[in-house]
Order: structure tokens, then sequence, then C-alpha cells
């Protein structure tokens, strides 16, 4: 009599019983409980034990457990049942504890020490594949209709596309580095696009990596969540033990979340598996509780690595979707899977290392193998991924993708090159208050004629002004890691009498500044300047300047063509900008930011010389901005934009402040910057400081089934003074601001929403010393506009 085969290592795949599709995180525990495992983010599973392993038993949230016993077989292909109730709420009474509670408790007191970023220092490679594609979302059968309709034909043309291929498909190999405090640095060793030839960008899992349930307002693909382990989650989450699974001498607790009925906040809702060695994430499954525009699900798979065995992230997996879009009969979703390998938990490296571009591409990244991928690759490529890239490769090369998003990538960056010469479409088509209709035409040299100087030259004509504008520059690179430069500029064109003027700034995006557009008056301007700028340091950016102008102003007069008095001025500037954390990635050609996560500050002087080069005026003026966003747990985003200067001595008009007011009757749009309700010209002060503040609650305080806006409060503040009148303006046309200026507002965005963009309304009020004298007339409505991804 021969004996039955001891098993001690079995494997195998589990699956949904129903769809076929492959369960993550199931929980297997063999002999009982004696030790176990789980299936990675593929269903896939491997279990060694010591002992012969006689039973496994399967188990997983909103499926019937199954139980198996292994004879001679060590491969299992499991085939798990829905079960028809499940996350389910525990009702605890009395003094009773909810069972769930206790583990998020003990989860959240040793968050610090389980969170990846706590460590010194720490690096490994990534292996990503994104794939775009569509499920059947009709399940019709037209195979035997012989009349097809239009919609029904493209369906099946759909459905038939997706039976042989994917619709994109994307591979790439990262080497990614962390420092303390936040030092980060990826570079694309490998990228592969389906259709391209010289693809240059490379998919990465920054959103999915950089997710940390152990941070209070973990960003969560853009948007700020407040995290099932922050501090008083038990508040506004319902807990609900769902699972404990004993796995040797460690106990697996697997706990679902969402946000508790009535609570309004911005939410995720999952699952944990909590597990009791270091009570850390072992799993994670996080999605928005309430986000109608995407659905995105997010999972993580941590492993114990290292000497000290530290919790780290080795599997992410993605899965998006916009439920708005279909195509052909079908909804079309993306799915990004990143693998985590050569994990070093003590690297050695320097701040020296790391600089302001975080995410690089390597020269040669689009000419690795196909086998350098699968050194990588947890196993082969499928067929219809092989098809895939075969079918998009030859199609691609056909069609010459590679031109066509070359294009794009020009589009994006506003430049779209013909040889050695790229067209500037930033000066193609404007629309202001001032010049009404402006066409032109820009031009600037590129990298194909040098990478170490550049000319440029541009010409408009403003339809409402009959006035043409034109200008010329040239800029020498002398230092690339510097970023220092010395450029030159000429030009006759318009500027903003007692504007602001600082370098490095931001314009805040499609919709983030609408203010120039709505100035009715500007000085028309001769400008010639010589400057040099660069990065002395990772985050400090520096530029001195020094310009001539003459100014010609149309403020104090009824029509643009009246004889204007000029005012020449001979400039030295100094300009200063410091943001910390502040990052960039080289992706589509270009050097994108990233964001910053801390206050970015300005600070600004400027020397007026008279009687040199021309200079009628001799000042000094001293100008400082700050910029501060916070994040809170409960209330929201904080902005706080501070500004202030001082101007001393012989000061023209056009050289002090203005009000910095954003309203025209002829435009309702919000304008992002300045005050809402106060005239551009309004006041004007030779010392001032401003605060601008808003708090954007989110669907905090409204949020209906039909009515969700976001709801974003303003206030506004300033003061000034002025020491002399103005020598052109009469004194009954301006103000000085000495009283202090006050608006309040309340803006509802995104009442009208896409998954692009949102349209809302916004109410401002002007009250103070200088509120207007009927109250209607203090009360401005504007439409605020949102472009969101």
């Amino acid at each position: 009599m021969v004996a039955p085969a001891q098993v001690r290592e079995v494997s195998g795949t589990v699956r949904d019983a129903n769809t076929g599709e492959e369960l993550p995180f199931v929980s297997i525990a063999a002999n009982g409980g004696e030790t176990g495992t789980t299936t990675n983010l593929e269903g896939r599973f491997r279990l060694r034990h010591s002992k012969p392993i006689t039973s496994l038993r399967f188990s997983y949230v909103g499926y019937a457990p199954q139980v198996v016993y292994p004879d001679s077989s060590q491969r299992f292909n499991i085939r798990l049942q829905p079960a028809a109730a499940q996350l389910q709420e525990v009702i605890v009474r009395g003094t009773g504890e909810n069972p769930a509670h206790r583990v998020i408790r003990l989860a959240r007191q040793n968050r610090e020490r389980n969170s990846p970023k706590s460590l010194q220092a720490y690096s490994y490679r990534t292996y990503n594949k994104f794939i775009l594609t569509a499920s059947d979302a009709q399940q019709l059968d037209l195979s035997d209709n012989p009349e097809l309709s239009p919609k029904d034909s493209a369906y099946l043309k759909m459905r038939k596309l997706l039976n042989k291929q994917h619709l994109f498909l994307m591979e790439s190999v990262t080497d990614y580095a962390y420092l303390q405090p936040d030092y980060t640095k990826e570079t694309i060793l490998a990228t592969r696009v389906s259709g391209l030839q010289q693809p240059s960008f490379g998919v990465v899992a920054a959103e999915a990596r950089d997710f940390s349930v152990y941070e209070d307002l973990p960003v969560f693909f853009g948007k700020h969540y407040l995290s099932p382990l922050s501090p008083g989650s038990t508040s506004k989450y319902s807990f609900t033990l769902q699972e404990t699974n004993v796995l040797g001498q460690d106990t697996v607790f697997v706990v679902s979340y969402k946000p508790q009925e009535g609570k309004n906040f911005e939410g995720l809702k999952g699952l944990l598996y909590i597990n009791s060695d270091g009570w850390a994430v072992q799993h994670l499954v996080a999605q928005s509780a309430d986000d109608e525009k995407r659905d995105i699900k997010l999972q993580q798979q941590y492993e114990q690595v290292g000497p000290e065995q530290r919790w780290f992230p080795t599997e992410l997996d993605v899965e998006m979707s916009i439920p708005q879009i279909t195509l052909g009969g079908h909804q079309p979703y993306g799915h990004l899977r990143t693998y985590i390998t050569n994990i070093n938990l003590a690297p050695n490296l320097r701040k020296s290392d790391f600089g302001v571009i975080a995410l690089e591409q390597r020269a040669d990244a689009h000419l690795q193998p196909d086998n350098f991928y699968q050194g990588y690759r947890p196993d082969s490529l499928s067929l219809l991924e092989q098809r895939t890239y075969q079918r998009l490769d030859s199609v691609g090369q056909a069609d010459k993708l590679d031109r066509t998003v070359r294009t794009l990538e020009y589009l994006t960056a506003k430049q779209v090159p013909i040889g050695p010469v790229s067209l500037d479409l930033n000066r193609l088509l404007r629309v202001s208050s001032f010049e009404g209709l402006r066409l032109g035409l820009g031009v600037h040299t590129n990298a194909l004629l040098s990478e170490w100087f550049s000319l440029g030259a541009y010409w408009g004509y403003g339809f409402k002004d009959e006035e043409a504008k034109y200008g010329a520059d040239a800029v020498a690179v002398l230092h690339k890691p510097s970023e220092l430069r010395l450029k030159a500029v000429y030009f006759k064109d318009l500027l903003e009498p007692g504007g602001r003027r600082f370098p490095f700034q931001s314009t805040g995006g499609l919709l983030g500044n609408l203010r120039p557009a709505v100035l009715p008056l500007l000085d028309y301007t001769t400008h010639k300047s010589l400057s040099l700028s660069g990065r002395p340091f990772r985050y400090l950016q520096g530029q001195a300047t020094l310009r001539q102008e003459e100014r010609r102003p149309t403020l104090a007069y009824s029509t643009v063509h009246d004889k204007q008095p000029a005012f020449n001025l001979t400039e030295g500037v100094v300009s200063l900008r410091y943001a910390y954390g502040e990052k960039f990635m080289q992706q589509f050609n270009q050097l994108m930011p990233m964001g910053a996560d801390y206050p970015v500050f300005w600070l600004q002087y400027t020397r007026g010389f008279d009687d040199f080069l021309g200079g009628n005026y001799s000042y000094n003026k001293y100008e400082a901005r700050a910029e501060v966003l916070l994040r809170h747990r409960t209330f929201g985003e904080s902005s706080f934009t501070l500004t202030g200067g001082i101007v001393g001595g012989n000061a023209p008009f056009v050289s002090l402040f203005n009000g910095y007011g954003s309203y025209n009757s002829d435009y309702t749009v919000y304008a992002g910057e300045g005050f809402e309700t106060m005239y551009p010209y309004e006041f004007f002060s030779d010392r001032y400081a401003a605060l601008f503040f808003s708090q954007n609650l989110g669907k905090r305080l409204l949020r209906t089934r039909f009515f969700k806006p976001d709801v974003v409060l303003v206030t506004n503040i300033g003061v000034g003074g002025l020491k002399q009148p103005l020598e052109v303006l009469p004194q009954e046309q301006y103000r000085s601001m000495q009283k202090g200026f006050y608006e309040s507002g309340l803006m509802l965005n995104n009442i009208i929403s896409s998954p692009f963009t949102g349209i809302g309304v916004g109410a401002f009020y002007r009250y103070g010393p200088y509120a207007l004298e009927e109250a209607e007339d203090n009360l401005r409505i504007k439409l605020t506009l949102t472009v969101a991804f």
C-alpha cells in the first residue's frame, strides 16, 4: 500500500465564480490557521509550510468561504461564490465597543512607525503597466440581426475590436529614491507606448504610490480626503469588522469603512486589512465615497521587507473610469498595475543627489528591448496585450502617430515648431476690455537651432484701440544646471499703471487669473531691459534686471488717442522667489510643475534712477508677496495671499500701487485675483497691505441628491496710504484706501458640472468705510468657471 504524497507547497489562482475576475487579497489559512497567506493583485498565491498541508480555507469579503483538502495536487484554481449579504453594520449597544474600533485605534497608534515616509531613506524599482480598454455595457447579441442601425453597428464593431486587442497599452520601468524630509527622484529607465516609436513620456504610479492611509489628509488623485486612520476617524467613519483570520502567530483583521450617515466630509470607502504584527496595514482598498465624475479604485499591498521586517508597499493597482463617457456602447476604463522590486531601506543617498526635477526620462528609455521589461514583469504579456502592441504599432507607423503626439505636446506648451522656429500660440488671439479683439503672431527659435540661445519676436493689433504692438527678445543660457540665463527684451506694448510685476509667477492655469482681461485702461509702454536670472539654491530663484521704459498712460484721458504725457523711468530690480519643496517633472518634452505643499514667498526691490539712461525719477520700491495653502481635516482648504509694498522718493503714479480691483461692469466672470467689487483704478497708494482669503469647504455644507456645489467663502481686506497727491489724476478720481477696504463673498462652484468643467455663481459684497451709498451697488454677482480633471 502506497501512502499518499504529503503536500507542503501549494499555489494557484482565486477568481470570482460568476465573472472569472481575479480576486486580490483573498485570505488563505492552512490547517485551521497554522500558517497562511493572501492572494496578490492578480489573484495568485503560493504557500509553503513546514508540515503537510491538509486543508486550505479561502475567505474574502463579499464571498462565501470555501475549504479544500489537498491530496497529491499542488495547483488549485479556486472560484468563490459571491455571498448575498455582506458589509453589514455592526450595532453596539450599552457600554460595549465596536470591535473594529479597537483595531483602528491600534493601527492609528502605530501609523507613524509603519508609514514608509518615517524611514530616513529608501529606493526601489518599479514595473508599471497601463491598459485602456472597455467593458460591454449592454451585453447585446446582434449576431443574427441582418439589419443593424448605425448605433448597433458601432457597438458590434467595438466589441469585435475589443476581442482582438486593448485600446491602448503602456509599460515602463523606473527607479525611485526618497530621502527625508521630502526629497524624491524618479527616473524612467524604459518606456513603451503602443503606436509610438519614440514616446517622450512614461507611465508612473505617482498617485497610487503617494497615497498614504497613514496621513491625516492623503491626496487621492488630485483631491484631499480624510483618512480612516486619522485622529477622530471613528466619529466620522462607520467601521465594520468583516473577518478575523488567524495565520500562525499573527491575525489579520479585515475592516470595512465608509462615511457615517449624516456626516458631511470628503470621505473614502473600502477595506483595511490590518495585521497584528505591528498593527500595520497589509492591504488597502479605497475609493471616493461620493464622486459622480470619476470612478477610481485604488488597491495597495504591503509586505515585510528588510532586516527589520518593515511593512512596505510591493504592489499597487488602480482602476479608473468616467461613468458619463461611453464608446460604442462600451464603458472605457483604465487599469494601472505597479510591481515594486529591488527595495533598499538603507540606501546611501545624499541631498545633492536630488534636484527640483523629481521625474525625468532617460534619453534611451524608448530603446530598451523587450527582454529588459520581461525581467520585471510578473508574467509574460497575454496574447491580447501582444496583439495590442502589434496592431497599434503598425497603425501608428501608417498614421504617423509620433508626429501627432509631437503636435499635441507643442499645443500644450503653446509652441508649434516649424523647423528651427516655433510659433507662439499665446500671441495669436487675445480678448480684453482695452484692446477688444487682438490678433497677432509670435515666433521663437527652438532647440533644433540651439539649446544655448534663442531669438524671438512678435506683433499684434488691437481692433478696439486701433494700435499695433510688437517686441523682440534674445536669451542666452549660461549654465543649465543653475538655470542661469541672460535675457534682453524690447517691446512697444501695454502695461498696467500701478500694477504688480513679480517674475517666476504662475499664471494659475487656463482660468486661474482673468484680471488682466478686465482692465479698462492701460499704459502704452516702450520697454528695454537686460536681466540675469537663475536658481542659486534648490528652492530659490533670483533675477536682476536693468530696464528703461517710457510710459504713456491713458487713465487720465477720455480717449486713448488724446495726447498723453510720457514718464521716462530707469529702474534696477532685484527679485527673489522661494518655494520650499517645489518639484517639476520632465515629460512630453516639457518641464511641468508638480506643485508645492509649502508657502511660496516673493521679495522685490526696485530702484528708480534719475539722470541715468533718460530716467527722470529717483525712488525706492519694496514689495512682498506670500501664498499659503492650509488643509484641515474638517473645514477643507484655507488659501491666504498676503501682499504689501512701500514706495519712498519721487515716483510717478504709474510706479505706485493701484488698489488691485478687478470689477468691470461689462464682465461678470470671477477674475480670480484682486478685489472683486473694486474698480481697477479706484485707489492709489505709495504704501499698502492686502489679504486675500478663501475657505473652500467643498461639499461639506450643501450635499443633496441633485445639488452638490463646492462652497467657497471669501474675504478680502486692503489698507493703504498716499503722502502726496498724484500729479496727473484729479483728486476726485481716486482715493488712498487709508480707511481700509473690505469685501466678502460666497461662491457656489460646480453647480453645473461635467467630468472636466464646472460652472457656478458667486456673490460679493462691499462694506466698511468705502461702501457705496446704495446698498445694491455694493453687491456683485459673477459666474465662476472651473476646470477639473
